[in-house]
């Protein structure tokens, strides 16, 4: 039985409390975003420990699929202590893809905005336990993003 617990928790991502992972492409959307998520992440920069991931690394996708990130493309997108959906007043957000910002920029638009991640990081008790992937709008003309081939 204890070796049974010890394969369980081994399958778990292991994510430190206080703990924020930025996951970004080296392509201008995505850098357009990380700079607006690092002015907010520098409010919080005493409370969490943050960690850069750089998606096309191959050094990266062990975590990515450890939280069950797309396997397929995407742009970018943050896990706080592990987590990247959150319930803010009755709506389910995901913190994966562009955010509002960003809209018009085609398939990956994500439905998060600075003010979500700000909420989200002064009270990660709006956290959801499950990841929940967004779905894809796939009736957008365009497959990839911008420059983000």
């Amino acid at each position: 039985m204890c070796s049974l617990l010890l394969f369980s928790l081994a399958a778990l991502p292991i994510t430190a409390p206080n703990s924020i992972d930025v996951f970004y492409k080296e392509m201008p959307p995505s850098q357009q975003t990380l700079e607006m998520v690092n002015t907010v992440l520098t409010e919080f920069a005493d409370e969490y420990e943050i960690s850069y991931h750089l998606i096309t690394d191959t050094a990266s996708s062990e975590i990515i699929q450890q939280y069950n990130l797309p396997g397929t493309h995407f742009p970018f997108a943050i896990t706080v202590n592990g987590k990247y959906s959150a319930t803010i007043n009755g709506e389910t957000i995901f913190f994966v893809h562009f955010p509002l910002f960003m809209h018009g920029i085609g398939r990956h638009e994500g439905n998060w905005s600075m003010d979500h991640l700000q909420q989200v990081l002064a009270d990660t008790s709006l956290l959801i336990d499950e990841n929940i992937l967004p779905v894809l709008d796939e009736s957008e003309e365009t497959t990839e993003c911008p420059e983000e081939d």
